[in-house]
């Protein structure tokens, strides 16, 4: 389980490189790689990063250094690494943020998927519908119908606007036709606290951060946003069983310049997926909640382009801008 103490003790080293075993004599890498979290050290994305570097590292025999590029949403670290030099040293931990923020800010100063070359997919993070233990639901339909009797009575409590969670509530209340508020915050950590002091009455949250509440019985957990149901929560059934077609989730994968070598490109790509198949790696991941999914170079950059036009009609619908 992956719990609040264990995060702050992985962003604990968050100034600390991987060191894996030095370069031999292969071509790459044969100087440390810069691996790019656009986020601040501690969280699920900062983690899955040094695990994979890790992992990326002592496959290739070098030295992934995990650099933390927080701000405007994923945006500096992004834009840092499209405009690196494109020979392999310079990755991004790419993830959902990717996707939304190309319609999320409409005055970006590059365009993602023109200025990317995408390495594979890591895995999917759900966010989970979780209410206060005290609300008188315990299934969807329940959620579904209470909120629609009592909408102006309850707020859904959310980490800040154009984030996963609050994408997952919009596609949520586009598809059920709810009017319940959104209570924007500026993060997770005080949507939970809100929650179980019982300040707001549900939020969607991200299964790395509700799930031992959800376990210990601080919050009640309705469903989870993925398309299965997630084995760190196989009670909860996913929202698509009541609403079918409905899927949100955080992607994670790597990406990279465009322009970069194919050959380094598919070195990647194929130690990646061998990481992804291998316990090695996933056991260390899957406290997060991810679920693993190997995709080459090309399924990849099919995934984000259908991820980025799917939120954009979304935020385009809701009204959702941060500019």
């Amino acid at each position: 389980m992956l719990t609040r103490r264990g995060l702050i003790a992985a962003g604990a080293t968050a100034a600390m490189p991987i060191w894996t075993r030095a370069a031999n004599a292969q071509a790459y890498p044969d100087r440390p790689v810069r691996l790019i979290s656009p986020y601040a050290a501690g969280g699920a994305t900062d983690i899955i990063a040094r695990f994979v570097g890790h992992w990326l590292g002592e496959r290739l025999n070098g030295t992934f250094v995990i650099e933390n590029r927080a701000g405007s949403g994923s945006n500096i670290g992004t834009e840092a690494v499209l405009r690196a030099k494109p020979d392999g040293y310079t990755l991004l931990l790419a993830s959902t943020a990717n996707a939304v923020n190309a319609t999320l800010y409409p005055n970006l100063k590059f365009d993602y998927l023109k200025e990317s070359t995408q390495i594979g997919m890591i895995g999917t993070l759900p966010n989970v519908l979780v209410v206060h233990p005290s609300l008188p639901v315990r299934t969807l339909p329940e959620f579904i119908a209470y909120a629609k009797a009592n909408g102006d009575k309850m707020g859904i409590g959310l980490p800040g606007i154009g984030s996963p969670q609050h994408l997952s509530a919009a596609l949520f209340k586009s598809m059920t036709g709810l009017d319940v508020p959104f209570l924007q915050y500026k993060g997770g950590g005080p949507v939970i606290n809100d929650l179980m002091g019982n300040h707001v009455q549900a939020s969607f949250a991200s299964s790395a951060s509700s799930a031992e509440y959800i376990k210990a019985g601080s919050l009640r957990g309705i469903a989870v946003t993925s398309a299965k149901r997630l084995p760190l929560l196989p009670d909860l059934p996913a929202i698509a069983e009541v609403l079918p077609g409905y899927e949100s989730v955080n992607f994670y994968g790597l990406s990279a310049p465009q322009g970069t070598p194919d050959a380094i490109v598919q070195a990647l790509s194929r130690e990646l997926n061998a990481g992804l198949g291998n316990p090695a790696l996933t056991s260390k991941l899957e406290p997060t909640g991810l679920a693993p999914i190997p995709m080459s170079p090309a399924e990849f950059g099919v995934f984000v382009a259908a991820e980025t036009e799917k939120w954009g009609k979304v935020i385009k619908a809701a009204g959702i801008t941060m500019e």
